[in-house]
């Protein structure tokens, strides 16, 4: 007997509700298996740790992938941070997520993800708010990329319960990045040690 070849779904999705390295938690990562370049729009169901509905919860993504805002090139990868908000958002542990629309993008396929990450005043990766001085942003590809980054701040530590977005600050300019290449955005000195972590999405060029 032939055993059935296990197809590659289109995107994978993976959700984590709570990290493990004090990183942002409600983690959402979709990966484009595809050779076509994507803005795709999602929409949530939030369910508790049985599984059941929790119909009052309205879910978001600070990357906006709620509304197709991030784009998803070919072989890349997209990562959102969740917000739940309502009655019942502190029992969510865990998201459905359907595709609602999406629409086809003309963007080059990635060889490599591009990164942000947190740094201090060394240039060194950081996890501490207190010393999150600057952002660190690498462009592994042959090509140029725009994206846009935003500051994240979370609630306080409640038990363990993953903690909620409570502000997101978008950079005011896209960042338009070279190929291979890295860049540091060095943070005003009066939102220093307010944040918890960065994040960025792909957009369509903003140079041509």
């Amino acid at each position: 007997m032939r055993r059935r070849q296990r197809l590659t779904p289109p995107f994978s999705v993976t959700y984590v509700p709570l990290s493990t390295d004090d990183s942002l938690d409600q983690t959402l990562t979709i990966i484009n298996n595809t050779d076509t370049s994507v803005r795709p729009t999602l929409r949530f169901t939030a369910r508790n740790a049985y599984g059941t509905e929790l119909p009052h919860v309205s879910t978001i993504g600070v990357n906006q992938t709620h509304v197709g805002g991030a784009l998803l090139p070919a072989g890349g990868t997209l990562v959102d941070i969740l917000r739940f908000d309502g009655q019942g958002a502190r029992l969510v542990s865990g998201v459905d997520v359907q595709l609602a629309e999406v629409e086809e993008s003309d963007h080059q396929a990635l060889e490599q993800d591009v990164r942000t990450v947190m740094i201090d005043l060394e240039q060194k990766a950081t996890a501490d708010p207190e010393d999150f001085w600057g952002i660190g942003v690498v462009n592994p590809n042959p090509f140029g990329v725009t994206m846009r980054v935003s500051l994240v701040r979370l609630e306080d530590r409640e038990r363990s319960y993953p903690r909620q977005v409570v502000d997101v600050v978008e950079l005011q300019e896209d960042v338009d990045m070279a190929s291979v290449s890295n860049h540091v955005i060095w943070l005003p000195e009066d939102v220093r040690g307010q944040f918890h972590g960065v994040v960025h999405r792909l957009v369509p060029p903003t140079l041509a």
